[in-house]
C-alpha cells in the first residue's frame, strides 16, 4: 500500500502563488476601473456652480477636466497593466503542481 497523501491542509506554493497573482491582478483592474470611471464622471459630467463666481467655476472646470483625463489615463494603463501580466504569466499559472517521487 502507498503511503497516505498529506492532508494537512497546507496548499502548495506554486496554488499560493497563483492565488497572490491573481489577488494582485484583480486589484489593479478593479482599481483602474475605478479610476477610469472618476477620470471620465470629471470629465463629462457638468459642475455644479452654484454660488460661484465666473473665475473660480473656470478654474474649478479646469482642475476637474485635468484631473479627469490624468485619472482616465491612469485608470486605461492600470487594466492594460494587469491584462499584460496575466497574458505573460498564464503558462505559469496553469502548469500543474509537480508530484511528489515515490521512494
Amino acid at each position: 500500500m502507498s503511503p497516505a497523501p498529506d492532508s494537512s491542509g497546507q496548499p502548495t506554493p506554486s496554488s499560493l502563488g497563483r492565488a497572490a497573482f491573481l489577488g494582485l491582478a484583480s486589484g489593479m483592474v478593479f482599481g483602474g476601473l475605478w479610476l477610469l470611471v472618476l477620470g471620465l464622471r470629471g470629465i463629462f459630467l457638468p459642475f455644479d456652480c452654484t454660488g460661484l463666481s465666473k473665475n473660480e467655476c473656470d478654474l474649478r472646470v479646469e482642475a476637474l477636466s485635468h484631473v479627469g483625463r490624468v485619472q482616465t489615463l491612469c485608470g486605461g494603463a492600470l487594466i492594460a497593466l494587469a491584462l499584460a501580466l496575466y497574458v505573460l504569466l498564464r503558462p505559469y499559472l496553469n502548469r500543474p503542481p509537480a508530484q511528489p517521487k515515490q521512494p
